[in-house]
């Protein structure tokens, strides 16, 4: 979270695997404890960590990260500062407070408060950033300065964090975090790093109209945004634009109600357990298909099936 950069480039970007090997994600954990996050198993697309922080730091080195960085505050108020060509530049944070960091920039930060902090950080790959920034402008992303500073304010960010926050906890599938991936990409290029859009090229209706058909016979399996552009022959976020025009909902959102309604029909015609309805529907975890079940139908998969007896 430096201060403004002073319009200077961010410097190129290059991919590298979304992990904890990151020096930045290091440092971060010794300021403090490591409440939640989404690696590994969970999401591959995208590294979100929750953590809870000393209410002072004299002074911790942030290493250069190859991905953007954001950390919303989530539960705090305290005065942060960040040095930048000898000097100390400060900012004031309270909850809702954004920082943003652009890939290959060192971040010096001390901050002091009251109580401890709480913040979400979102580490949005290089490769993701990249991809983006060529399907919106066909231009080369290096030349993109991406955000970088230590306070922004901007609501969108801080809504789909933490919806991400919300949807890790309840074991939303990879999908979920690609498109949200995608969406922050392209929001941030957009609106803070100044990119320009092309108009957008014409997809056939009849090749989503094929994926769909795709979707409804694969519903068991662990379906990610990649794999779904793969199928469709295009990139992912223009799959998720083009989508959105002809399904008039996004591929999460209909993969989602494309298997409650399979999971009504097994409840109702079947004797197999929740856990094998769930299973056949996609959701490794029974839990996690019953909490999205019951947000979408009203009821949990057992009363439903009672229900309709």
């Amino acid at each position: 979270m430096p201060p403004d950069a002073g319009g200077g480039s961010a410097p190129a970007w290059d991919p590298a695997p979304n992990g904890a090997c990151d020096p930045s994600l290091v440092a971060h954990e010794r300021a403090g404890i490591v409440l939640s996050a989404g690696s590994g198993a969970a999401w591959r697309s995208l590294l979100l960590r929750r953590y809870l922080a000393p209410a002072v730091i004299d002074e911790i080195v942030l290493p250069a990260s190859d991905d953007q960085v954001i950390v919303l505050v989530t539960d705090a108020c305290f005065g942060i500062e960040s040095r930048a060509e000898g000097r100390w530049h400060g900012a004031r944070y309270q909850t809702g407070s954004l920082g943003m960091t652009a890939p290959g920039y060192e971040t010096v930060l001390r901050w002091r408060g009251e109580a401890p902090n709480e913040t979400l950080h979102l580490h949005l790959p290089a490769a993701t950033l990249r991809r983006v920034a060529t399907d919106l402008s066909g231009a080369d992303p290096a030349r993109a300065a991406m955000p970088n500073a230590l306070a922004y304010r901007d609501p969108l960010v801080a809504q789909v964090m933490l919806g991400l926050s919300e949807a890790l906890r309840s074991g939303a599938p990879e999908l979920y975090a690609e498109a949200s991936g995608e969406l922050l990409a392209a929001h941030l290029l957009l609106r803070h790093a100044g990119l320009r859009p092309r108009a957008p090229s014409s997809v056939p209706e009849r090749r989503l109209r094929q994926l769909d058909a795709f979707m409804r016979a694969h519903l068991a399996e662990p379906l990610t945004l990649a794999g779904l552009a793969r199928e469709a022959g295009m990139s992912p976020f223009h799959l998720l634009r083009s989508f959105r025009r002809v399904h008039g909902e996004t591929p999460i959102r209909r993969l989602t109600r494309l298997r409650m309604e399979a999971a009504r029909k097994y409840l109702e015609a079947g004797q197999e357990p929740v856990s094998a309805v769930a299973f056949r529907c996609g959701y490794d975890n029974p839990s996690h298909f019953a909490t999205a079940f019951r947000r979408i139908v009203g009821v949990s998969p057992s009363a439903y099936r009672v229900g309709r007896r």
